[in-house]
Parts: C-alpha cells; structure tokens; sequence
C-alpha cells in the first residue's frame, strides 16, 4: 500500500544548472510527520558508459529541455529535471518533467500535490559550522546538512602528505587524552571534597572542557569553529594569567604571602571586633536588651577570636600551601579568579558562622511571633492540609502564649540589629562572589575568534536559513530560493559556547528579599 504524500518538495543545488545532464545523485526520504515526499539533489553522474547499475545515490535524471526522458523503472522513487535559462536573469529555470513516487507517476499539470522546489546554497549549508543539531528535529535543512556532509566524506580524497600529517595529529591528541581523563576521572572522585572549593570546581571543569574539545577534534577529524574559539579562548586566558602573576609578583615583592593574608585577617578581625563593642553597647540610639545583647556579643567575639587562633596556627603551612596555588595560578587568570574567591571565603568563613548564627535565631524568632499571633486570632497552622484552620484555646494556653510572644518580642530589636549588620555583610561577599564566578565564566568564554568571523561575515558563523519566493509556474509548483544567514550577536556567542559549561541562570531577586525577610539562608549567587 502506498505512502499517502499531500506535498512534494524538491531540493535543488544552485549551481546545478552547470552539472553535465546525467543521473541525478541524492537521497529520497518521506517525513510521515508532515506526510511529504523530499527529494534532495546532490550533483549529476554521467551516462556516457551507459545505464548504471541500481543503486541507492541515483534518485532521477536531469536533462535539456529537448533531450527525450530516461526513466528507470527499477526504481521505486524517480524524478526528472530540466533547466532553461531565465529572461532576463543569471538563474535557470528547473521543471519537473516526470515524478514516480512509490512507482506511481504523477502528473504535475493535474495540480494534486502540493509541490516546492527550493534552490539551496550547497557551499553555504556545508560551511554553516552552527547550523547544528540543536534546531528543530524536522528541520529539513539540517536532514539536507548531514546528508551533504556524509556525502563529502565519502568522495574526499586526501594526498598522502595530508593524511600523514592528519594521522600523526590524531595520535598526538590521543596521547593526551588519556591523562585529561584520568585526571578528570580523579577530580569526579574526589568531587564530594572539591566541591566546597571554587579552584576544585574550576580545576575539575577545565579537565571536562579540555576532554571535550580533544574529543571533539578526533571524532571531526577537523577543527571546527566552537573549538577553534575555546582554543584562542584559553590561550587567551593564559596570556592574561602569565601578566597578572608578574604583576602581583612584583607588586608584593620578597615578602611571603602568608604574611600578606595574615595581615589583611588581622584588619578584618580588629574592625569586627570594633563592630561588635559598638553593637554591644547602644548602637545608633537604640536601647537594646542589655542581657541578651552581651551575651549575644561574647558568643560571637569567642568566634572570631577562635578564627584567628586557627589563621595563626595553620602559619607555618601556609606558604607551602601558597606555592602550590601559584603553581595553578600559572595555567590562566581564572584559575587565579578561583584562588582569589577561595581566599575570600577562607578570610571571611567567621563572618558567615555569625551570619548563619544571627539568620537562625531571627528565623527562629519571626515564625514564632507568626505562631503566637495567630493564637490571639484563635488559630492555628495545620502543617497536614497546608492552611490555617480555626482553634479554641483554653485560658493558661492563651496566658503562656501571651507571656512568649511578650519576651520574643523585647528580644527581637536586639536579634534584628545582629541579623541586619551581618545579612549585609553577607549580601556584599556573596555579590564580590558572584561577581568573581560569572568573571571567570566570561573569560572561559571569551569569543574573540567567533567575534571577528561574525564581523566579517564569515559563512561559518550562519545557523539559519532565509528563504525568498522566486516565482510559480503554469502547475501551481512554487519555487523558492534558500540563503544561509548568521543569527543575533548574543545568539552566535551562545552557540560557541563548550558543551560542558553552563550558563548561568540569572539572580532571583524576588527569592532573596523573601529569604532576606523571613531569615531564610543565603547561598551564593
């Protein structure tokens, strides 16, 4: 039983009009989605040695306007073509002489299906590195690409020097792919130490990124524009790692690094201590609860001063420790962006403690004064069904509950003052944070080679296709002309991105107030 096709299209080389007339090579493929019917057109072979033998690439002929058809009746699917020059244009016309489909002919005056023949830019569609396989998965161009590309292949014949040199790169890229993957192999191991380390997530995603694009090269044989782009990408970022490690080399001179660290520690340690004596007594005017503000302040004065005792012991081992960062330091600055916010959250880990200390209490405190001001209200929260149902209470519950709300409510001015310095500070670290992550992200990134093919119009850059209507003749068959054309700036950068990164999602603003308000943690950005 035969296919039921309601439309035949036909794609057609724009420079087949040059072909010598012979058998048409190509592929014929029904989408049953679309119920169509899609011939596509790679080149023309020759009929001088006679009628060849059935074979897959032979989809139909193509002849002058006057030369008598050729049809082989071996073939299930079957089209012939002819061309004529257009008046007044440096295109040709192309007609469908015959179609068989399914060994059914059709009769292309009778108007029965709907029938497209588009001229498409075969050079253009084969150089379009980001016409990828993230489109759309019926997308008859992308069909027609790996069609192109398969046959390519097949016919490319290489000279014994360039498949020598070729070898000779494909084992050199093999030698080292094996450590990059033992290697990553190693840092996924040891993923549930290094993930509390942005040099540990750094050193571990650049393994995933090299393996990539190693892997990529050797299964392309090529080297295509997305790897071609983290190459320079990373060159780039080694260059500027190889600058600011000089620089900051001068700049500090003999002096160790421990001692620099230590003595910015010492800084913040002094300023938080003048902070807290401030706090602890009547900060801004505001008459505190004199018990639970000392109390709340020794707590945490014990914790800076047991920080700094851990700074101070750990000394001698910090410039052997010190060493081994400069010696990762050295493979780009993003490694150095990942050393610096691994120190930042090394010098700032007692600010944290405290904040995580003063957002649990105040948590703490503002759900209970919800809980207990529903009791005045006569209700209560029932976790089970997720809604406040009615209550009644009894009159020592109501006394108790009265006499807890009155206490957490006296204790809160002075919880509030903790929480809202210490949620600042949080808020400024977690942004230097962020600010540090998506820096390091960018520069991983960096599309200085895709920028310049993207200026000047390099065919590589295109990831669409753009279709224009060319005229219609007597039979109701539509012809339509393709070009393959590059897409947004922002949307080309994207489409170069390594497939092992990421993109990161944008800052919920509405999430953090929400957290900000209710004394919910927060995470970095």
């Amino acid at each position: 039983m035969n296919k039921t096709m309601k439309s035949l299209l036909v794609f057609i080389p724009r420079n087949f009009c040059i072909e010598s007339p012979g058998y048409i090579k190509g592929k014929v493929v029904y989408d049953q989605e679309s119920e169509s019917k899609k011939f596509y057109i790679i080149g023309t072979q020759s009929p001088s040695r006679g009628t060849p033998k059935i074979h897959s690439d032979l989809i139909g002929y193509y002849s002058n306007s006057n030369e008598v058809s050729k049809v082989d009746k071996r073939m299930c699917d079957w089209i012939e073509i002819s061309s004529t020059p257009s008046k007044g244009k440096k295109s040709n016309d192309y007609y469908l002489k015959s179609v068989t489909v399914d060994n059914q002919r059709i009769e292309m005056t009778l108007n029965t299906q709907h029938t497209v023949k588009i001229i498409y830019d075969q050079v253009g569609l084969l150089k379009a590195e980001l016409f990828g396989s993230d489109d759309h998965p019926g997308n008859h161009f992308l069909e027609l690409k790996d069609i192109l590309e398969r046959r390519k292949i097949e016919v490319q014949a290489k000279g014994v020097f360039v498949g020598i040199m070729e070898s000779l790169l494909m084992y050199t890229l093999s030698c080292f792919m094996y450590p990059v993957t033992f290697l990553g192999e190693v840092t996924n191991k040891l993923m549930p130490v290094l993930k509390y380390s942005t040099l540990g997530l750094h050193v571990n995603g650049w393994l995933e990124n090299t393996k990539w694009m190693l892997a990529t090269v050797i299964q392309e044989r090529r080297v295509n524009l997305k790897t071609r782009n983290h190459i320079l990408a990373t060159m780039f970022d080694v260059t500027l790692g190889v600058m600011a490690l000089r620089l900051l080399l001068h700049y500090i001179g003999g002096i160790p690094p421990s001692h620099i660290l230590l003595d910015n520690a010492e800084k913040v340690v002094e300023s938080l201590k003048s902070l807290f004596h401030w706090l602890m007594g009547s900060p801004a005017g505001l008459k505190l609860n004199h018990s639970f503000n000392k109390m709340l302040g020794k707590f945490f004065l014990y914790h800076i001063h047991l920080w700094w005792t851990f700074l101070v012991s750990i000394k001698p081992v910090m410039d052997f420790f010190f060493e081994v960062l400069l010696l990762f330091g050295r493979l780009g600055i993003t490694f150095q962006i990942s050393i610096a916010a691994d120190l930042l959250a090394l010098v700032s880990f007692h600010t944290y403690c405290i904040y995580i200390y003063a957002a649990r209490l105040f948590n703490i405190q503002i759900r209970g004064l919800t809980a207990l001001f529903r009791l005045f209200l006569g209700k209560k929260r029932n976790p089970l069904r997720e809604r406040v149902d009615s209550c009644q209470y009894q009159a020592d519950q109501l006394f108790v509950g009265t006499l807890l709300f009155t206490i957490i409510l006296f204790l809160m001015p002075t919880t509030w003052v903790y929480y809202s310095v210490f949620t600042t500070l949080r808020l400024i670290l977690i942004g230097l944070g962020g600010f540090l992550t998506r820096l390091r992200f960018y520069l991983q990134v960096i599309p200085a080679y895709t920028f310049f093919c993207w200026v000047f119009r390099s065919r590589s850059t295109n990831s669409s296709v753009k279709l224009l209507m060319k005229s219609r003749d007597n039979t109701g068959a539509i012809t339509l002309l393709m070009t393959t054309v590059a897409a947004s700036w922002r949307d080309t950068w994207k489409r170069c991105i390594p497939d092992t990164l990421i993109y990161h999602p944008s800052i919920e603003w509405g999430v953090i107030v929400n957290n900000i308000f209710w004394g919910q943690l927060l995470y970095p950005l």
